[in-house]
Formats: C-alpha cells, structure tokens, sequence
C-alpha cells in the first residue's frame, strides 16, 4: 500500500519481465525462432537485442529447440555470430543451446529445471509449443492448465520466451489453440512477415501486448543476409527497422488481407494492417480496376 515506485523489472525493456513468460506467436516460417535465436545470442554479446531492445543485465541464456535441426540452427548461430563480429572459433561465454527435438514438457520439466541450475541464463527460449506436449491438445483447457502451469513455473525459476504458432485463419492475431492460454504470459508478441518487392528487402512486423505497459508495442523488424538465401547461415542480424509497418510493404499487406479476406471493409483492413483507410480504398480500388482489366482481356 505504500508502494515504492518501483519500474517494471524487465531483463529485455518491452519484451521480457523477470519471473514471467512472453508468448511469441506467427504464421509458419515468419522467423519466430530464428529471431529469438538472435536475440539470445546478441543479448550475451552486446546487451542489446535486434539493436535496439536494452538488455543491459544478461550474461547467460539457454536457448532450447525442439522443431528445426542441429545442422541448421548451427548453420544460423554461425551466421549471427558473423554478424555481431564474433570470430570463427571463437567462444561465446554465456550463450547455451541445444536441439533436443520434441519431449514432454511435463516428463522433462525436473531436467529443464537442472539445466537452469547448471547455466543460470537470465533467460531461455523454448521453441515450440506444439514440440512438448506430447499427446495433449492445445484447444482443450484441461490439457493446456497443467501445460501453463509448468511454463509459470519455469518462468519463475527463468523468465522465458515460449514460441509458438498462430491460427491458420490470419485475421486471428494470436496463438493458436485454447485461447485462455494468453491469460498465463505476462506479455503476447505477434508476428507477419512481410517483403519490399522493389528492393527484396525481408521483414517482420510485430504487435506486442503487455501487462506492464511496454512502450514499443508496434515496430518492425529487417533481416540482414549476405550469400543465397538457400544457405541458412547466410543470416547476419535481425535489426530493429523503426516502429509501425516496414515502409513499402503496406500494399503488400492490404493484398494479403484481401486474398484471406475478399469481403472485408476498407475499415476493416485499416485497422488490421495500422495503415491509413483512405490509403486501403485507393490500393482496393486499383486493384478491383486491375482486375476488370484482366477480365476485359
């Protein structure tokens, strides 16, 4: 009651609280874990993630995935680690990962735990939810409390990234599966990939939800590659691109929205893609003239 005017304690100012969970939620192949990969690793190199995010009390971070493979995570690590500048061979003290494919988070949760002990990370990255737990259903809530009961307990030993996939309907701009399961993280990150097609350039937007009040709740982020893109470790860095939507990519979202959304209002696309309605009602008009056109042909 006589409180202390204590600031939020964030181990990532606006996306991640000590002793609590951030629910990272996107489209299949929209760089969830790749970013969260970078962000571990710059974390312990700079104290800073995607450039931006303050991180100044990391040191250590466990970083935990269960979808992709080792040779491609470590193809990515090596990328990064070139990046930030980090030397062939040479060692990044705080930086702990493993591939450990799918397992039972509530069979494995005492090993978790013992890795915790083991590395003290300031913060750990489970990649993914589907991957743990084995033979429970996500849309049901009494398979999912004893699930989120596990992820607050961890966050409480660790405050954790849990990342994870969002419903195939994209208007739906949350995790997939039971939707109380949100109630459990203290704050929601929501990601869309999106793409310049003049300049090729390959962004992430992203929406953030929080319950301390972040300041950054919208802004964007660019990757960095340099080789084919075929070859995972050509990834460099994630960088912060400045807040709101990526410039040069708002008609490219309005498209998308129309494709999953033929009958939605000019209203309606505003407010999901953050761009203006008189902006959405010129690309909407043009394109029903292209279309016309086509048709005429």
């Amino acid at each position: 009651m006589e409180g202390s005017g204590a600031k939020p304690p964030w181990v990532i100012k606006d996306l991640l609280l000590s002793e609590s969970a951030t629910l990272v939620s996107a489209q299949p192949h929209a760089m969830k874990s790749l970013s969260l990969l970078s962000a571990a690793l710059e974390a312990v190199v700079t104290r800073q993630v995607w450039g931006y995010f303050p991180a100044p009390e990391v040191n250590s971070v466990l970083y935990l995935e269960t979808e992709d493979p080792s040779w491609m995570v470590e193809a990515r690590i090596r990328g990064l680690a070139q990046g930030l500048g980090v030397e062939d061979q040479q060692d990044i003290p705080g930086f702990h990962y493993a591939c450990v494919g799918p397992f039972d988070l509530l069979g494995e949760l005492a090993r978790i735990s013992d890795l915790v002990q083991k590395h003290s990370p300031n913060f750990m990255v489970l990649s993914t939810l589907q991957n743990l737990l084995r033979g429970k259903d996500w849309n049901r809530q009494e398979d999912m409390q004893p699930i989120m009961a596990a992820i607050i307990q961890l966050a409480r030993q660790c405050p954790l990234f849990l990342v994870t996939h969002s419903p195939w309907d994209k208007r739906q701009k949350r995790a997939a599966g039971t939707v109380t399961q949100a109630a459990n993280f203290m704050t929601a990150m929501h990601y869309e990939k999106r793409s310049n097609r003049r300049t090729g350039d390959t962004f992430v937007h992203v929406s953030v939800d929080s319950k301390a009040g972040a300041y950054e709740t919208d802004f964007s982020l660019k990757l960095e590659t340099d080789g084919s893109p075929r070859d995972p470790g050509s990834v460099r860095k994630l960088v912060y691109a400045g807040p709101g939507w990526p410039k040069g990519t708002g008609k490219e979202a309005i498209l998308a929205e129309l494709t999953d959304d033929p009958d939605a209002s000019a209203q309606d696309i505003a407010e999901r893609t953050n761009l203006s309605v008189r902006y959405v009602q010129k690309i909407m008009k043009d394109k029903a003239e292209s279309d016309e056109s086509r048709k005429k042909r």
